[in-house]
């Protein structure tokens, strides 16, 4: 296009499985920032393009802005086939294989990636993902320090933990909350975007609150940020301008 380009993508994160998506790069020869873009449980994953959610929306939009965008599928999504979205089960858990560890491990190889990328600023990545991606983006930068600015997208919630198996790894909420995992971020940088019409709704008086005096702790309460927008479960036009302003 003219003000960008899109490349399609797909490399081994284990031994004959491969991770699938498309690469946003602004034109030019950088090096840039980066920003990770996993999706959420929409009809057409990293693809899905409506005035609810676009996949391809804000990665053209973190383009147009000087950003490279990794957009990648979800496990059993678009181009990801090689498993069903459904992976998982007592034979799966006896050796420690579940559809939530596996997406994580994308997720770090698909850093891994970026990180290969000559226009890419290797110090300079960040994550952002909506619904069962925004339980990505919060599990990824808990676990992985490369991500140095998250914005986590209508999921960081002390009464709703996520409702697909690719969001709850065995074991993980015992004693312990999204917010505890969150907050785990800090002193990092990160925008906590919520909705008036999901299970985010109290985000401004209950879960910000909780994570900020968590950053206070690190002397780092102006790192971390929240913003609540009145609409339904989304990663909608305003969304994604509050994270274009973080992110900048």
């Amino acid at each position: 296009r003219a003000d960008y380009r899109v490349s399609k993508v797909y490399f081994e994160s284990l031994p004959g499985f491969f991770v699938t998506g498309n690469l946003y790069r602004p034109i030019g020869d950088g090096p840039f920032p980066a920003v990770l873009s996993p999706h959420g449980h929409w009809t057409y994953g990293r693809l899905e393009n409506t005035a609810l959610t676009s996949g391809p929306g804000r990665a053209i939009g973190l383009a147009r802005l000087g950003f490279v965008v990794f957009s990648y599928d979800m496990v059993g999504y678009n181009d990801s086939q090689q498993l069903p979205h459904t992976f998982g089960g007592r034979t799966e858990n006896l050796w420690g294989l579940s559809l939530a560890g596996l997406q994580l491990w994308n997720g770090m190889r698909a850093l891994d990636f970026l990180e290969t990328l000559p226009d890419v600023r290797r110090d300079a990545i960040a994550m952002t993902g909506e619904s069962g991606g925004g339980s990505q983006t919060f599990l990824l930068a808990s676990v992985d320090p490369r991500v140095k600015v998250a914005v986590p997208v209508n999921m960081i919630s002390l009464h709703m933990q996520g409702g697909c198996l690719c969001e709850n790894p065995p074991g993980l909420r015992l004693d312990l909350t999204n917010v505890d995992i969150a907050a785990s971020i800090a002193p990092r940088p990160m925008l906590m975007i919520s909705a008036t019409g999901d299970w985010t709704k109290e985000t401004m008086e209950v879960e910000y609150p909780a994570v900020r005096a968590v950053y206070d702790l690190f002397g780092a309460g102006d790192k971390v940020e929240a913003v609540r927008m009145t609409a339904e479960h989304n990663y909608n036009k305003d969304s994604r301008e509050a994270m274009y302003a973080w992110m900048a």
